[in-house]
């Protein structure tokens, strides 16, 4: 059946009885449409505008991988006022009896989900109030000793010793920190008019402590491959989602497949193990006709866990190494005959040329093809998913960024638009096809 048809499928009752953490997987899977909203929707921004705070999102986002390959810590960095914004698209459903419906930062790139809760000796500004954990009929606060905390994994027991709770701290390079508990409470997801889905026993993390800011969200909702994340909780072993474009200006919401997904992507390459992230094989990378002097060992992951490359949902940039990033500059700046800019705009991205004032149409300036061969699979990119212009600014920017050469290769958010990207955790592989994402 497909989703297009039928908005939302239960192969359950309408309230789906999950089983506790420890228990097996039901043999039949849900299928659940959500709607994604962009962090930046409805905010009018101009495309310089929009480039620049998506460029503070991605450095954040940078730092936290970086310090979570070297440790075991798996929520968001939050930084200072100055790197705020964390996360690219928001997920609504409510938790709680009565529920309360929340904004969660869709992250694959963590496995925990949760929120700002009351009481909250230091909690930070939201869109909307507090969860109340005491004013839900149906919360119950776990303890370190318990089954369900062990399951969830070593680091939320770790501290039994000092604290009774089953409790969360993660701190990070920059100082900042994130500390709270995790309880079991009911969520509930909808989608338009449907029947709701409620999911009982669901392990949720109350924070009480954090530095940064929330952005538009209350919280984090972790789609990583622990344990404790929604698509581990809720047993699925597919999801995929449809970024509609979002430059120019659209406020238009992207699909999001839990479960059973719609279309046939017709590419797939594999998917790595690792404990958080969503690791692929990247083999190399042509720019116009010619492809780049680089073999699958320059991207391969090392032992000591650092190199590899990602999907990220929640990255606008994409990120390559330094001796990558170069190769790929260098073949830009010989193939694109225009000024590179001085704008203060190419502090942030480092390829962007100034473009003339009169007479100038960007379609018909010739910019060399950019496609990324992974293991079993070539994503060809349309020019929309790695060119943006800014008329407003005469101005015209490959979004290609530089990571450290230790560092992790990063596919981001902006060249998935308009793909079906549909994550197999059964069958271990990523799968990706253009896809008029509006029309899902």
């Amino acid at each position: 059946m497909e989703l297009s048809n039928c908005i939302l499928v239960f192969f359950f009752l309408t309230t789906f009885q999950l089983p506790s953490l420890t228990s097996p997987s039901p043999t039949n899977e849900l299928s659940l449409r959500l709607d994604l909203t962009h962090v930046d929707a409805g905010l009018n921004l101009t495309v310089h505008e929009f480039l620049r705070r998506a460029a503070a999102r991605s450095k954040t986002r940078l730092a936290r991988h970086a310090h979570a390959r070297n440790s075991k810590a798996q929520a968001p960095v939050f930084w200072g006022p100055e790197n705020r914004y964390e996360g690219e698209y928001l997920i609504n459903f409510s938790i709680g009896t009565p529920p309360r419906y929340l904004p969660f930062i869709v992250d694959t790139g963590s496995s925990l989900v949760w929120t700002q809760c009351k009481p909250c000796r230091n909690c930070l500004k939201q869109p909307v109030p507090l969860f109340d954990p005491k004013k839900s009929s149906t919360f119950t606060k776990l303890s370190c000793s318990s089954k369900h905390c062990s399951v969830l994994g070593s680091d939320y027991a770790s501290q039994c010793s000092t604290n009774p709770e089953c409790h969360f701290d993660y701190g990070y390079a920059d100082g900042s920190e994130t500390i709270g508990y995790i309880g079991l409470e009911i969520a509930t997801f909808r989608y338009s008019s449907e029947k709701p889905l409620s999911v009982p026993r669901f392990a949720i993390g109350c924070a009480r402590a954090n530095q940064g800011s929330m952005a538009s969200s209350s919280g984090t909702a972790g789609f990583g491959r622990s344990a404790e994340s929604l698509v581990s909780q809720l047993r699925i072993t597919r999801f995929s989602y449809c970024f509609i474009p979002y430059i120019p200006k659209n406020t238009k919401r992207s699909p999001l497949f839990l479960g059973a997904v719609t279309g046939s992507p017709v590419h797939s390459t594999p998917l790595l193990k690792d404990d958080i992230f969503y690791y692929v094989s990247l083999e190399g990378i042509t720019v116009g006709s010619a492809r780049l002097p680089f073999g699958p060992d320059t991207f391969a992951r090392k032992k000591d866990g650092s190199g590899g490359t990602i999907f990220d949902s929640g990255t606008f940039n994409t990120n390559l190494i330094t001796e990558v990033f170069e190769a790929v500059k260098k073949a830009f700046l010989s193939a694109i005959k225009l000024p590179v800019s001085e704008d203060t705009l190419s502090a942030d991205y480092e390829l962007c040329f100034d473009t003339p004032r009169r007479g100038f149409s960007p379609e018909s300036l010739e910019i060399p093809k950019l496609v990324f061969h992974f293991k079993g699979a070539d994503m060809d990119l349309p020019r929309e998913n790695y060119v943006v212009y800014d008329a407003k600014e005469r101005m015209l920017c490959v979004m290609i960024e530089e990571t450290e050469p230790s560092s992790t290769n990063i596919i981001g958010n902006f060249y998935q638009q308009n793909m079906n990207v549909v994550y197999d955790l059964k069958k271990e592989k990523l799968s990706f096809g253009p896809a008029q994402c509006d029309r899902l």
